[in-house]
């Protein structure tokens, strides 16, 4: 199950990097397990890949130690949001151009304890990255299992990497958020 899911989020994180959609469709199978013979990637699988993450969240926890020697635990948990408000046209789809679609946004929560005392709190969404994207990703895309890529200690921030993707599509975009201590965020394309 965790070949079937890496497969997944990689397959989507290479369509929001631009890849052309038959350059994967021909190196990656969804199914490490049981490749397609053609080396097709089963988009029936990828679509009911998408709908059981809806109710799987992924949970994170990575400790830290900071300038002065403190104790920074960083906790994730990226989940979806049940709202039905994204209808991805059909021309977006790679399963099926002819239907529409419609799923859900996708949140993560982040905390961070220094200390012990928990000192940021902060939900991560579209939203927080709309002022940066282009309009059909505002509309259609939805937030890809974030990555904390770490603490930096010498500017004291916590970066994060994401993929804005039209789900079942190869049409996204990466972000960079760095979140200081003070609570504040920073959004960037990634470098």
């Amino acid at each position: 199950m965790v070949k079937r899911w890496s497969c997944l989020f990689l397959l989507f994180y290479l369509f929001s990097c631009g890849q052309d959609a038959e350059q994967v469709k021909s190196a990656i199978s969804i199914d490490a397990t049981q490749p397609p013979e053609d080396g097709e990637i089963d988009l029936k699988n990828m679509r009911e890949n998408y709908v059981l993450s809806y109710n799987n969240p992924i949970v994170f926890e990575s400790e830290h130690k900071g300038k002065s020697g403190e104790k920074i635990i960083v906790i994730g948990k990226y989940y979806c949001l049940f709202d039905s408000s994204i209808i991805v046209p059909g021309k977006y789809n790679l399963d099926d151009t002819t239907k529409s679609f419609r799923t859900h946004n996708f949140a993560e929560d982040v905390t961070i304890i220094i200390n012990g005392d928990t000192s940021i709190r902060k939900t991560i969404t579209k939203k927080l990255l709309t002022s940066t994207l282009p309009q059909h990703l505002k509309e259609y895309a939805v937030l890809l299992e974030p990555q904390f890529e770490g603490y930096d200690d010498e500017t004291e921030t916590f970066d994060f990497n994401f993929s804005i993707s039209v789900p079942l599509s190869d049409v996204g975009e990466a972000r960079k958020l760095t979140i200081r201590k003070d609570g504040t965020a920073k959004v960037s394309n990634p470098e």
